[in-house]
């Protein structure tokens, strides 16, 4: 709004002027002996109490304005409207700099002026006004500078004859730079600035005819969000100077800062007509308690106000040291704010154009004296402020006045007196608008002049000057400067390009010299990330001890915040609209904090981390064989498992002896399969939960004891039905071997039944529990159970032993003989003790932090314990008498025998119809061959001495058995030809001494037998499904001939034999050991897949030589080659880690469990070298690798793009298992977003 009405006024003011020519001509007048055309004006026009020296004036047929700011504004403690104290730096420095550059070009001494300027004999002059850095002064010379071109009283001649304003240079600062820019316009004429950088010039519309050779302020903006973000600062207060280069600073500043997490505590404004303003914002910004942690303040001022802020700040002792002050260009690297207050702007970072040192100047500028330099009507005062002193001629002032040592005028400027030379940094940007110019002007006359005679001079086409196309000219202007070695070029905004240098205030040296020290660079870069590049290096910071009053340089970089920081595990909660501003609170139990603003909980399966930042996933916890509270179970489960065996061994040795004759051989060996079934169940219960340890868990834990129960009820009701039998001489049914078997599978069909129903209503699975105690959350991985199911199993077979327990109590005083009853009645009180005391232990151990394992090792100690008891109670006697005691072992010790039972004989003879039939046939025959005996008889297996009737009853009994023998042969030979040939391949079997033996047989009864290649696919999924399982595949070849020996072979095929022989060899016969050199030559057939990676022998030998311990190949009996696996061991502190570079299994060797011992082998390796984790990259496509990975417990810990290259560049898996090592699995914690190969950690 000022600029407006200052706009309007100047055109009053001019229309004012014209009207005044118009009406008196007596002011124009003609001097003959000046050829320039001039016209004076009244004093009222003029500047009120103007100094005698009011502008520079050097002639020439194109003459250049100029604005400097020689002095400062006026000041109002002054009480005067005069311009004040000389500026030395931003006045005379830059005056001489455009007269300098003027020099160069009249005298065409520079390459750049002598190439362009070589044909023209164009003089340029110069017309320069001291702006005193205030725009009413600078309007009023404007208006003296532009009235003679604007004045209608001179005729056209005369104006051509007059030297024309081309163009002006200046002014400094922006807000000047606007006002003269509204009277400009009005003659058309182009202006320059070399330091005005308001953004608010680049408005076209309104500034048309301003350009200017340094950036806009839009770059300092961005410039010091760039230094506070490199900085961590996010809260600082702005202190901004009145007028247009503070304020637009000020918006552009809070623009940039849109989407940026840095808050403006506060804005501060100075003004500089008034001084107390300086001291009222000190004041506040120390005192005011929002400000108590702002540590950066911005200052968005001009040198002027800088030096007040730094007096205010430096008069207080305990505040030097207190802020870092970040500037623009307005402070830069000028000596004039710093001077005597330096200590207050210590650790200061300023910035300014990149500087663009002029050496030629230097030593032009150090040769002026006032004597020589008479055409710089200001350069006295200058040299007295400098050595303050005072010359003889000058007269007395107010700034001089005070000075008593007398001035000599000497040919060196800086010999005779200490004062230190530094050029401006804003000289370079002088000379260059200078050059400019010149450069337009003569590429105009050029223009203009072309079809003249004379084209070395002005030509009559080049009037009336046209303004409109120099500027033209001068936007499309580039060229190098040749002294300031710099690229000149202009935007279409006639904006400058520019970078900034970064500059800080520091201690130099010991003795404490103060001085700016460059410390990086920002520039307009299209990244972002690559505008700003500061030297931490040379960044320093100095902490003031104001009890001392010194300096001591540290290593921590101040904080500029509003609030701390929330611990791990808190939120923010703004405590009013700034974001900067906080109060933090914690979050709840198992939530992390999101980006410290919100918390959001963790899954069931996951914790957050240390830092509460992100949730991890809880490493499972299950029962395995690794934990040393399941190792009672295995050693009681192997210790039975070998009992077991070992019992089954005997029998089957010992099977026709009359001690294992007598013990019912189908129930024996049914109830010594139930004992196996019972010790092999601790297995699946302690291996770690998998579907198909869970669906074993299922069938086995119900189901072997089932089988063991109903053999001994089977047994028990037996004897009971036998005994406790009113009329004992009536035949009994059902106790034939068939119909023992048969009663068994019928009580474990029931059990059996149930079980499928609920793996049907319920499917075997394995589910992760949450679990929470003291405030820890625990994942445990365990078999889809309830309780409820598990107690209905185990009811079935509580039933069970309730009713065996029932029958041994009822059958305790059977005959002598017949004491196996007694030893199932002992088991039985044992297996109800066990279970009484194992259901308090399964279902009421919740509270315990192991619960879960001592359930599973607790049932697998039951069943163990229960299966041994019965092995011990129902086998150990038979045992002893088999192999300790084979004098009782004897037909004799297990006939039947009379005695004290009476039974009278006197009877008819019928009544022996009620007689078993072998038995009456006995009797009858001893009743012919002795007396009559008038007794009793019973019916018992005792060891009572013989008499004729006993002797009787083993002949029959003997020639029964002969009979049945006979009968048996009968039977065979007219067996079914199937069943012959089943009764052939049990034979083999059972003659067979070993596996293999038993394969070759089977192989080879089989004249025609075929496996199809969904036979083999069979075979190939089991010992598979081995390998997947965790179990040890080369131990397990009996199950896969097992699924061999399923199929009926129809057809004799060689090859399918040679295939099958060539499977059982590989699994059993394969050997892993190091690679050895002469392997290399051997590996070519295993890299044969898509997927297999090949390299060059050096590849393969630099791992062999480097890493030999990581370098495996797996190779079978016949020394054929199956795979190899090629790793190293890299990275340091926690990246220290195997890598597998290479894993390679030929293809016929696949599914067999190659790759997972070679992975074991490597880990192991690793393991023992003290890695924190495992790691290996798969492509992406290789669906299977990644599932068999998966299944060996890796996980994906990143995806690479593009890490395969080829004609279509494939994505990669990186994979990673930790080790032991890694405690707290941190090296699984994956990276959510892909990467690139160029951003892989350098492994």
């Amino acid at each position: 709004m000022l600029i407006v009405l200052l706009s309007q006024k100047v055109l009053l003011f001019v229309i004012l002027i014209l009207i005044v020519c118009l009406i008196d001509n007596d002011h124009c007048y003609q001097d003959n002996n000046n050829p320039i055309h001039t016209c004076h004006y009244p004093t009222k026009f003029r500047a009120p109490q103007s100094p005698s020296y009011e502008y520079l004036y050097i002639p020439g047929d194109v003459l250049l304005g100029g604005f400097f700011p020689i002095h400062q504004p006026p000041s109002s403690e002054l009480g005067s409207m005069q311009c004040t104290a000389i500026k030395r730096e931003r006045g005379i420095q830059r005056l001489e700099a455009m007269l300098f550059a003027l020099d160069i070009v009249n005298t065409r001494s520079s390459y750049l002026m002598s190439s362009i300027l070589s044909h023209s004999k164009i003089r340029f002059g110069a017309l320069i006004y001291d702006s005193c850095d205030y725009e009413p002064y600078a309007v009023e010379r404007a208006l003296n500078m532009l009235l003679p071109s604007l004045d209608q009283c001179l005729s056209l001649q005369k104006r051509k004859d007059s030297p024309v304003i081309a163009g002006v240079i200046g002014s400094a600062s922006s807000i000047v730079s606007m006002a003269i820019s509204d009277i400009l316009r009005l003659a058309e004429i182009p202006q320059i600035s070399y330091a005005s950088t308001s953004t608010e010039l680049s408005e076209k519309l309104r500034f048309q005819f301003f350009s200017r050779v340094v950036p806009p302020d839009t770059y300092q903006a961005e410039a010091v969000v760039s230094i506070i973000q490199f900085l961590n600062w996010t809260y600082v207060a702005v202190i901004k100077e009145t007028g247009s280069y503070g304020e637009r600073l000020t918006d552009d500043f809070k623009a940039k800062l849109k989407n940026k997490t840095i808050c403006i505590a506060g804005e501060l404004s100075v003004n500089i007509k008034d001084s107390n303003s300086y001291l009222r914002v000190i004041k506040e910004l120390y005192e005011d308690e929002k400000y108590r942690f702002v540590i950066g303040v911005v200052v968005f001022a001009q040198e002027d106000s800088v030096r007040q802020l730094l007096n205010q700040t430096s008069s207080r002792n305990e505040l030097n040291g207190r802020w870092v002050f970040l500037g623009t260009d307005g402070w830069g690297k000028k000596w004039y704010p710093v001077e005597n207050f330096g200590r207050a702007a210590i650790n200061a970072i300023t910035i300014a154009p990149k500087l663009y040192p002029i050496s030629d100047f230097d030593e032009y500028f150090k040769n002026l004296i006032p004597s020589k330099n008479t055409r710089n009507p200001w350069f006295v005062e200058y040299w007295e402020e400098t050595y303050k002193c005072k010359l003889d001629h000058t007269p007395t002032t107010i700034f001089n006045q005070n000075y008593t040592r007398s001035c000599l005028d000497t040919d060196s400027t800086y010999t005779n007196f200490s004062v230190p030379y530094f050029q401006e940094g804003y000289v370079h940007y002088v000379v260059d608008a200078v050059f400019s110019l010149v450069i337009a002007i003569q590429k105009l006359v050029d223009e203009k002049c072309l079809n003249s005679s004379n084209i070395t001079l002005l030509c009559n086409e080049f009037y009336p000057f046209d303004g409109i196309r120099l500027l033209s000219i001068l936007r499309n202007l580039s060229f190098r400067n040749d002294l300031s070695r710099r690229n000149i070029k202009f935007t279409p905004n006639g904006d400058g390009i520019e970078t900034y240098d970064i500059f800080q205030y520091q201690i130099i040296d010991s003795t404490e010299t103060l001085d700016y020290f460059p410390i990086g660079e920002y520039s307009d870069s299209d990244h972002s990330n690559e505008r700003i590049r500061i030297d931490l290096q040379k960044l320093k910071w100095f902490k003031y001890n104001s009890q001392y009053s010194t300096w001591s340089e540290t290593q921590l970089t101040p904080r500029s915040f509003c609030s701390e920081s929330c611990h791990p595990g808190e939120i923010r909660t703004n405590t009013d609209s700034q974001q900067c501003c906080w109060t933090c609170r914690a979050c709840e139990i198992f939530h992390i904090a999101v980006n410290e603003t919100y918390c959001i909980p963790c899954t069931k399966e996951e914790l957050p981390n240390s830092n509460f930042t992100q949730c991890i996933t809880i490493e499972e916890e299950y029962l395995s064989i690794e934990n040393s509270i399941a190792l009672p179970a295995l050693i009681l489960s192997l210790i039975g498992l070998l009992m077991t065996i070992y019992t089954i061994i005997i029998f089957i040795r010992f099977s026709q002896t009359p001690v294992i004759k007598a013990s019912s051989r189908e129930l024996s060996y049914f109830l010594l399969f139930g004992i196996c079934c019972c010790h092999l169940c601790a297995w699946p219960l302690i291996l770690k939960p998998h579907i198909l340890t869970c669906f074993f868990i299922r069938i086995s834990v119900s189901l072997s004891l089932t089988i063991c129960l109903a053999a001994l009820l089977t047994k028990t009701n037996r004897l009971a039905r036998i005994f406790n039998n009113k009329q004992r001489l009536t035949p009994q049914s059902c106790l034939s071997p068939r119909s023992q078997l048969g009663i068994c599978t019928g009580i474990v069909s029931v059990q059996f039944i149930g079980v499928l129903l609920w793996i049907f209503i319920s499917p075997p699975s394995v589910k992760l529990k949450s679990e929470i105690k003291h405030n820890q959350r625990r994942l445990i991985l365990v078999c889809q159970t309830d309780n409820e199911n598990i107690a209905y199993s185990l009811i079935y077979n509580m039933l069970l032993v309730v009713s065996c327990t029932l029958y041994a109590i009822k059958t305790r005083h059977i005959p002598e003989n017949y004491n196996e009853a007694k030893h199932i009645g002992f088991a039985m009180y044992s297996i109800c003790i066990i279970w009484l005391a194992f259901i308090p232990i399964f279902f009421g151990l919740r509270s315990s932090d192991n619960w879960f394992r001592i359930q599973f090792v607790t049932l697998a100690i039951c069943l163990s314990l229960s299966a041994t008891i019965i092995l011990i109670c129902l086998f150990a006697p038979k045992l002893h008498i088999v192999l300790f005691n084979p004098s009782k072992n004897i037909p004799a010790k297990f006939k039947t025998t009379i005695s004290t039972r009476r039974i009278s004989f006197r009877q008819s003879s019928s009544a022996n119809n009620h007689l078993d039939p072998l038995l009456a046939r006995a009797i009858n025959n001893s009743q012919r061959r002795s007396t009559p005996i008038d007794c009793t008889t019973e019916v018992t297996f005792c060891n009572s001495k013989l008499d004729s009737f006993s002797l009787n009853i083993n002949d029959e009994m003997t020639q029964t058995d002969s009979i049945y023998s006979k009968n048996s042969i009968i039977n065979d030979t007219y067996k079914h030809p199937e069943q012959q040939q089943q009764q052939q391949q049990e034979q083999l079997l059972s003659s067979s001494k070993n596996d293999d033996e038993t394969m070759d047989l089977l192989l080879t009864s089989q004249h025609k037998s075929n496996i199809n290649y969904v036979q083999r696919a069979s075979i190939q999924k089991s010992s598979s499904d081995l390998v997947l399982s965790n179990e040890n595949p080369w131990k397990k070849v009996s199950h896969v001939r097992y699924n061999i020996n399923e199929h009926d072979m129809k057809d004799n095929n060689s090859s399918t034999y040679n295939e099958i022989n060539f499977l059982v060899e590989s699994l059993n016969m394969t050997s892993v050991r190091q690679f050895k050199l002469k392997d290399l030559l051997r590996i070519n057939n295993v890299n044969l897949d898509i997927f297999t990676e090949n390299y060059g022998l050096s590849f393969y030998l630099h791992y062999l030589a480097r890493w030999p311990d990581c370098f495996f190949v797996a190779e079978n009996s016949a020394h054929r080659l199956m795979g190899y696996i090629m790793g190293k061991i890299e990275g340091k502190h926690d990246n220290y880690h195997g890598h597998v570079t290479a894993l390679s299994v030929a293809s016929e060797f696949r599914r067999i469990g190659v790759s997972s011992q070679l992975m074991a082998l490597l880990e192991q390796v690793s393991e023992q070298k003290k890695t924190y984790f495992v790691d290996l990259f798969v492509r992406v496509s290789n669906k299977r690798a990644v599932d068999m990975y998966h299944k060996l417990n890796y996980i994906v810990y990143r995806r690479i793009i593009g890490y395969y290259s080829g004609e279509r560049d494939e994505d990669a898996f990186d994979m990673r298992k930790a080790l032991s090592r890694d405690i707290d699995k941190k090296s699984l914690i994956s990276i959510p977003h892909p990467v690139r190969p160029e951003d892989l950690d350098d492994d």
